[in-house]
């Protein structure tokens, strides 16, 4: 991969990577903590992810400058159903009219919008899930529920959306989390693993999930499929060669 960068004064929409093997463009659009990802290919587009509703109209923005004259939006996918992932969804879906793309075992939770949060994996996620549950206002975690258009199970091939690529099961952070991976090795991974200023493991480690070692379990999973380079749900975008010494 070649890797120009450039950087939207803006700050909402950013050409990150440009992938030659596949001719596909990488956008990342930064929402607050939150990142949603652009695939860009011969004018059409994937959507990774939503945001929180509160920052749904820099994402319909964002969108909007994304196409452009350049292409539509043919697909949207949800790689989990926390709050800060799908809070857009819905005014996405109605703006773009393009199907979403969901886990089974959370197709329901993005049906009703449920509020939904994972137990903590070390201590500073325990203190934030007991806040989230306990004291944090619970209209901040509320989204407009979604009725998904395409439920995923096993894997699901993109090339009938123009993608070489494929949406992936990687349960951990929740039991229905998504990942997509292309097949020149950019894998899309919602909060499988983030980028957060830790030492460690924990640099890489989500602050949620059901285990350590169910994330660990599916690091050597996306890396044993091909992972090269990652693009997560919060913070940088990181060589794969960053999970590897702790696998």
């Amino acid at each position: 991969m070649c890797v120009p960068r450039y950087i939207d004064r803006c700050g909402i929409y950013a050409p990150v990577r440009y992938t030659a093997s596949i001719d596909m463009r990488i956008h990342r659009i930064k929402l607050g903590h939150c990142n949603v990802w652009l695939l860009e290919r011969q004018g059409r587009l994937i959507v990774f992810d939503a945001g929180k509703a509160r920052t749904t109209a820099r994402l319909l923005a964002a969108v909007r400058a994304a196409c452009g004259d350049r292409g539509a939006v043919v697909l949207i996918v949800a790689s989990h159903t926390h709050f800060d992932h799908v809070g857009g969804l819905a005014a996405l879906q109605k703006m773009t009219g393009a199907p979403v793309a969901v886990h089974r075992k959370e197709a329901e939770t993005l049906r009703t919008g449920e509020f939904v949060l994972s137990d903590g994996l070390h201590a500073i996620g325990r203190f934030k899930a007991f806040l989230g549950r306990r004291v944090a206002p619970k209209e901040m975690f509320k989204f407009a529920p979604v009725r998904a258009d395409i439920i995923i199970e096993e894997d699901r091939r993109l090339d009938d959306f123009g993608f070489p690529a494929a949406i992936i099961s990687t349960p951990g952070h929740t039991d229905g989390s998504l990942s997509l991976l292309t097949d020149d090795g950019a894998l899309f991974a919602g909060d499988l693993t983030i980028t957060q200023p830790l030492p460690g493991m924990w640099r890489h480690m989500p602050l949620y999930g059901s285990s350590v070692a169910d994330i660990k379990k599916n690091w050597r999973i996306v890396i044993k499929r091909g992972a090269g380079h990652i693009y997560p749900g919060h913070g940088r975008d990181f060589p794969a060669s960053e999970l590897e010494r702790y696998i």
